[in-house]
C-alpha cells in the first residue's frame, strides 16, 4: 500500500495537478480526475488504483485533444480518429473517445455531410462526383452521402462555378475544363456554359 504525500497545482496548467506518492512524483492529473477518485494528501492508494487512474487520465487527455480539434469546425468521426492517431493515441482509447462523443451527440456524420455540401455550395461549388469523393475520404457512409446530396441543386452549383470561371476565362474550353475538374459532367458543363454565354450577350 502506498500513500499520496503531496498534491500541487501545476504552474502552467491551472486545471492540472501533480501527484506525489511516497515522497516521489508519480503522475499529473486533471483536477476533475482528482475529484472523481477522491484523491487527497495522506490517502492510502494501491497499485491497482494508480493504474486505473492513469488509464482514466489517458482517456481524459485524448478527449481534451478531440474537443480542441472540434472547436474549430464540425468534424467527421474519421477526421477525429485520424487526428488522435497522429497524436499517438492508442487504438482502444480512440475507439472509446469516438464512441463516447457519438453517444453524447458531439460527432454526427450525417450532420457533417449536410454541412459539408451546404458549405461547398455556398463558398466553393463542386459537382456531386467530387462531393461524393470528398465525403468518402472523410469516412462518410454511402447512405449519409446520398442523403446529403439529395437536396443539392447540382445545376445551380454548376452555374455558380461557371459564372466564377467566366470572370477569369473568356475561352469556352477553359471554362469547360474548369467545371469538369470540379466534378461536373461534360453534358451539364456544356449546358450551363451555353446558358451563361447567351445571358452575357
Amino acid at each position: 500500500m502506498s500513500k499520496i504525500t503531496r498534491i500541487e497545482e501545476q504552474k502552467k496548467k491551472k486545471n492540472r495537478v501533480n501527484i506525489y506518492i511516497d515522497g516521489k512524483f508519480s503522475l499529473g492529473l486533471y483536477k476533475d480526475t482528482l475529484i472523481k477518485y477522491h484523491l487527497y494528501e495522506g490517502k492510502d492508494i494501491t497499485q491497482s488504483e494508480i493504474s486505473q487512474i492513469k488509464n482514466h487520465e489517458i482517456l481524459t487527455e485524448a478527449k481534451e485533444k478531440a474537443r480542441n480539434y472540434l472547436s474549430y469546425r464540425i468534424r467527421s468521426k474519421k477526421e477525429v480518429s485520424d487526428y488522435l492517431y497522429r497524436k499517438q493515441v492508442n487504438k482502444d482509447v480512440v475507439y472509446k473517445v469516438i464512441s463516447d462523443f457519438d453517444n453524447a451527440g458531439l460527432l454526427d456524420d450525417h450532420e457533417f455531410a449536410l454541412m459539408w455540401v451546404k458549405d461547398r455550395s455556398m463558398r466553393n461549388p463542386k459537382g456531386n462526383f467530387v462531393l461524393r469523393q470528398e465525403l468518402k475520404n472523410k469516412g462518410i457512409s454511402d447512405l449519409d452521402i446520398e442523403l446529403a446530396l439529395r437536396d443539392i441543386d447540382e445545376r445551380e452549383n454548376a452555374l455558380k462555378a461557371a459564372s466564377k470561371a467566366h470572370k477569369k476565362f473568356q475561352d469556352k474550353n477553359k471554362i469547360m475544363a474548369y467545371l469538369v475538374r470540379r466534378g461536373f459532367s461534360h453534358y451539364l458543363s456544356k449546358e450551363v456554359i451555353e446558358e451563361l454565354l447567351e445571358e452575357s450577350h
